[in-house]
């Protein structure tokens, strides 16, 4: 605990300063000392802690002791939390200044420097509460354009407008540098550097263009870096880190048993084939020679899982009965009841995946390229801004930075007027690079005693900003040296929680005491101030996302029963994990108000609004045509649609023609014939080629208003908005700007008695009732870079994607072991991300996970469940595993499927509209009827989160497609090998990783080379007549529509056949038997829904499902 002791000499807020410190025995002195404008400091601030009202205090303080209030500056991360600072300032004078008397404890000490900063005040005329603009609390990004505003000259602003999307700017960059290729006067270097480039991307310019569109939008985190890279200081580095791994790995397999291991493969070398490369085990060093070997050894020690092999057999190369198999048999068992494989299984990971010591020559080459090129993208960028007259909020920042060291005197750098004496950071854990050095170029020619401070709070475990560069090292390298620029820095620490009940704290405490064990910075447990019950609740449920949603939807219910008055929230680490949960709420009754949770063109009447938009522009557009037939205020039925889209005609003509109206339904002539007089009469009007004016007119002519409540109309009027915004000239003259201007607007929060929004927007927040659903769910994956970059043993590194290498070449090696320090940093940062999530409650927070059990090895029944890799749940699974492996099993998560939708409903024939109106209500109930319900609900196995496994089977369903359909006489062994090419251009579009193509081409090719040789596959192959591939299978069922894409089918001797294929691998130690039987079981009630599917379609014959698996040469019957 830290002891309050006022600074030797006298001040007129001491007396203040010792009223906070009484306020609690935990931290109210380090509480005190943060609030003193004479002290540097560095608070770490626990969530819950009051960190705001601390800022607040500082803020009034600050005040106190300066001739202007613009010499204090504030800087948050948001303009919601500038906004909430400056609230709370403004509304303290505000209380003071009216003389309403404090009740609270910490309410007197606020009222008491507020009435010192009204003294302050009057006496030099500053007029706050009048003037509040005067305060100076604003966001990094407001600051920067202040800053470069003031100093125009020395920024290089010329008065640019920054964009919100500067997309096409960065378009315009990206082509002008790629197109000097074709240049004649373009300088060798670059040239050399674009055509290495493009040989990566097989000169698809295309391709590059958003590798490198996301490169500049984080060029914050390397322009500075790249521009003073030094190669060979870059590459020492590489090797030190790679050498200390090894060294840390070595020593942890450093055991007589690991060494008997090897010394038994040494001998095998002589007596078994394969296994040439033990023959010589070398000095275990990290050199190139140890680190092969070792590579090799690690591969062969551990299974496909990662963890230590129990036994080996054949498929090891060790036969049955042989003495070595013995031998190493006895070896792998000492392993296991040693109680350390798990540490020897870590170690060898790490040495399985180590790169060379050395750094590949031809990465370093194509570092070289790429420096080149970025340097000349850089400047085109510049260029590209100048002539748009645009700028981007790095570009700000960047010229804010060169204004301040463009002179000796960087802090003169500012106007004398708002020269600046103290400085407050909020939430300085997220700080990146580009903004850690302006800090420090603002205070670099500060001193130590010259009455002016700098105060950084914040707390690294709620950092949680990695995507836009924050680095949290910034942060605990301050906290670590005690020193900022020129000043020194104290550092303390707030333990009181004032947010949540006991419960939640202890829960906290003891959860993230275990999950940040191994973290550089250390956890603290926090006090909890508030009495009352409350704490954790974990919903552990064996089903899928629909019945987590149920669940979720349930406990708000129950919440908001018991009482209405607290605040609800549902808090998601991705959007994209509310995909049921917000229908479910909605079938609820319950209204929720998400904040930037859904995109407003994936809104129902914005989705219709944009059709509309899109088949006014053109008139060929058969999607928006369709889709507009289809919108509320059409509504065309399906069978209509149908009728008017056959024959490829354009849509818009069709619908003129009499031989098509004649065959629309008696409702749908009349639906047709509306619509048509809306066109007319607006191609008759003189302003019917304005396209904002003609959307408009259409839409309220055609019942739009009738269809959309008072809360969807503000997302029309966006809309219209944006539309007059790019259709000043009446044309729309850049379509993809507009389409991409909607993409980045979210829909209005709306009124509703539940909260929803991401564990990132909650950031700051709290809710009496937390729910956090999504547990077992993982992140989404970002797409292949062309470099990763990062400090490496204190050196920027950047480690190059070579493209279609095969995985164990060096250059592949160097961009894995990069990589995988780049996903490290993303696993601890999805640990914060629970921190923050669960921190939010103040009275209880419930936590769901949707669980599968693994599957039971031959009869031994296994219950546990396996966290996904990646998820909260594996997060906190020290907490939660005892709860996770309680749930019951329902139906399996693959099971768990949507099978129905709320039908969508649409305006009434004949519906009238009433003009002109001013005020647009919906209509009533009466004058809406719902569709008919057909929808497509195939039923998609779940593969898991593993996206590898999902597109080897998708290029291998296509292959063994093409063989079927050409003969299967045509196709040999070696023909299926001759196609790889196309097997990894296949696998490249579905996304699979591109240091890992040679080995999923390698999959495939086997599979479908396992296919054509067993005697099920080419049984399956034959050709028939009534051979069919991906059928599509459509029957009416229970009231709507199904649809069922069959792999294969055909008939024979009287029976329908409908296998299916599994490209799934038999588990290692699971017998075949029981994997096939398991199979089997997991997918019965898919195939006997395909049988009916068939039946229902008409198909009068016997049928028979089966399952096929092309590793095992194995053909399953599923009755």
């Amino acid at each position: 605990m830290t002891a309050f002791s006022p600074l030797n000499t006298q001040f007129h807020l001491d007396p203040i300063f010792a009223g906070i410190a009484s306020l609690n025995p935990h931290d109210g002195a380090a509480r005190a000392l943060a609030v003193d404008p004479r002290r540097s400091m560095v608070l770490l601030a626990p969530a819950g802690s009051g960190k705001t009202t601390t800022l607040q205090l500082r803020m009034l303080a600050c005040l106190t002791v300066v001739e202007r209030p613009e010499e204090v500056l504030a800087i948050t991360f948001t303009n919601a939390a500038a906004a909430e600072i400056v609230e709370r300032v403004i509304g303290a004078l505000s209380l003071a200044a009216i003389g309403t008397a404090p009740v609270k404890p910490h309410e007197v000490v606020q009222d008491q420097l507020a009435r010192q900063v009204l003294a302050r005040d009057k006496q030099l005329g500053w007029n706050l509460l009048l003037n509040p603009g005067r305060l100076r609390i604003m966001t990094f990004d407001s600051f920067c354009a202040s800053l470069a505003s003031k100093t125009p000259i020395m920024a290089g602003l010329g008065g640019g407008k920054t964009s919100d999307d500067p997309s096409l700017v960065y378009r315009q960059a990206i082509l002008s540098t790629l197109a000097a290729v074709n240049d004649p006067d373009v300088p060798a270097q670059l040239l050399e550097a674009l055509q290495a480039v493009l040989a990566f991307a097989k000169n698809r310019f295309e391709d590059l263009v958003p590798l490198f569109e996301v490169l500049l939008m984080k060029r914050d985190q390397w322009a500075g870096r790249i521009l003073s890279l030094d190669i060979d200081t870059m590459t020492e580095a590489v090797a030190r880190s790679v050498e200390r791994t090894a060294e840390e790995a070595i020593a942890a397999i450093s055991a007589p048993v690991i060494t008997e291991c090897m010394r038994c493969l040494e001998t095998s070398s002589g007596h078994l084939e394969g296994f040439e490369w033990a023959s010589s085990i070398p000095q275990l060093v990290p050199d190139n020679a140890g680190l092969t070997f070792l590579r090799a050894f690690s591969s062969f020690m551990l299974t496909k899982e990662g963890g230590i092999r129990s036994r080996v057999d054949s498929r090891q190369g060790f036969p049955a009965k042989h003495p070595l198999t013995k031998n190493m048999n006895e070896l792998l068992g000492n392993i296991k009841e040693s109680g350390e494989s798990a540490v020897y299984a870590s170690a060898l990971q790490l040495l399985a995946t180590l790169p060379d010591v050395s750094f590949p020559a031809r990465s370093a080459e194509m570092v070289r390229h790429l420096t080149v090129i970025l340097r000349y993208l850089l400047a085109n960028l510049t260029l590209a801004f100048e002539s748009t007259n645009s700028l981007d909020f790095p570009e700000v920042a960047q010229r804010a930075i060169q204004a301040l060291g463009s002179g000796d005197s960087i802090g003169d750098a500012l106007l004398e007027e708002d020269r600046i004496t103290h400085i407050m950071v909020d939430e300085f854990q997220d700080t990146n690079q580009a903004q850690y050095d302006l800090l420090k170029g603002l205070i670099e020619h500060w001193e130590e005693d010259d009455n002016r401070s700098i105060f950084m709070c914040g707390d690294g475990f709620q950092s949680i900003f990695l995507f836009r560069g924050a680095d949290l090292n910034l942060f605990t390298s301050i906290v670590e040296a005690g020193s900022f620029g020129p000043k020194k820095i104290e550092v303390n620490r707030l333990v009181v929680n004032f947010r949540s009940l006991p419960g939640v704290v202890q829960w906290n405490n003891e959860t993230y005491q275990e999950v940040f064990k191994g973290s550089a910075y250390e956890f603290v447990p926090s006090v909890a101030m508030r009495e009352g019950e409350g704490g954790m609740c974990v919903h552990a449920l064996a089903t899928g996302p629909l019945g987590e949603a149920e669940a979720v939807v349930d406990v708000a219910r129950k919440a908001l029963a018991d009482n209405p008055d607290q605040s609800v929230a549902v808090l998601v680490r991705g959007r994209s994990h509310l995909q049921h949960i917000l229908p479910a709420f909605k079938a609820a009754g319950i209204e929720v108000r998400g904040q930037d949770i859904q995109p407003i063109g994936e809104t129902q009447p914005v989705s219709e609004l944009i059709a509309l938009i899109r088949a006014f522009w053109h008139s060929a557009d058969r999607t928006a045509w369709l889709s507009l037939l289809r919108s509320a205020f059409i509504g065309l039925s399906w069978a209509d649609c149908l009728t008017v889209s056959r024959g490829g005609r354009v849509i818009r003509d069709a619908l003129r023609l009499e031989a098509v109206q004649s065959e629309l339904s008696t409702e749908g002539q009349k639906r047709v014939q509306a619509l048509l007089q809306v066109i007319d009469s607006i191609e008759r009007s003189a302003r019917g080629a304005e396209l904002a004016w003609a959307v408009k007119s259409a839409w309220i002519a055609l019942g739009g208003p009738a269809t959309v409540t008072r809360g969807e109309m503000d997302d029309i009027e966006t809309i219209f908005r944006l539309l007059n915004q790019h259709t000043a000239t009446g044309a729309l003259v850049n379509p993809q700007a507009f389409f991409r201007a909607i993409e980045k607007v979210y829909a209005s929060p709306k009124a509703g008695t539940v909260t929803v929004m991401t564990f990132h927007g909650s950031k700051g927040l709290e809710f009496d009732v937390v729910l956090i659903p999504g547990l077992s769910r993982t992140g989404g994956r970002d797409d292949t870079p062309l470099f990763h970059w990062r400090q490496v043993e204190g050196e920027f590194t950047i480690a190059p994607n070579l493209g279609d290498l095969d995985a164990s070449s060096p250059e592949s090696r160097l961009f894995s072991y990069v990589s995988k320090m780049v996903r490290k940093d993303q696993t601890q940062e999805v640990a914060r991300t629970a921190y923050v999530a669960t921190t939010r409650a103040r009275e209880i927070c419930h936590l769901f996970a949707t669980v599968d059990r693994l599957p039971p090895v031959d009869d031994e029944e296994v219950r546990a469940v396996k966290a996904p890799a990646g998820s909260l749940l594996q997060c906190l699974w020290s907490a939660l595993e005892d709860e996770v492996n309680q749930a019951e099993p329902a139906l399996p998560i693959s099971a768990d499927h949507q099978t129905g939708v709320p039908s969508k409903a649409r305006l009434a024939p004949g519906f009238e509209v009433k003009l002109p109106a001013s005020v647009f209500v919906p209509a009533a109930a009466n004058d809406q009827i719902p569709t008919e319900n057909e929808l497509s609900d195939e039923l998609r196995e779940q593969e898991g989160n593993d996206h590898r496994a999902k597109a080897i089977g998708i290029v291998y369903h296509w292959m063994v497609e093409q063989i079927g359909k050409q003969g299967l006489a045509g196709w040999s062994v070696e023909r299926v090998k001759s196609k790889s090419q196309a097997v990894a251009s296949l696998l490249r579009r579905e996304g699979f990783p591109a240091a890992e193509i040679a080995a999923g081409v390698s999959r495939v090719v086997d599979l479908v080379c396992k296919t054509i040789t067993c005697q099920y596959g080419r049984w399956l192959l034959q050709p028939r007549a009534s051979a069919g591939y991906e059928v599509q299978v459509s029957s009416y069922r229970d009231g709507r529509w199904v649809h069922r894409v069959l792999d294969l089918s055909f008939v024979e001797e009287g029976v329908y056949f409908i296998p299916d294929y599994k490209t799934a691998e038999c588990p290692e130690g699971m017998s075949v038997d029981a994997f096939v039987s398991n199979q089997v079981a997991r997918y019965r009630l898919k195939m006997l829904d395909y049988a009916r599917s068939v039946k229902d379609a008409g198909i009068d014959l016997p049928i028979r499902q089966m399952l096929y698996f092309p590793a095992l040469g194995r053909l399953a019957e599923v009755a």
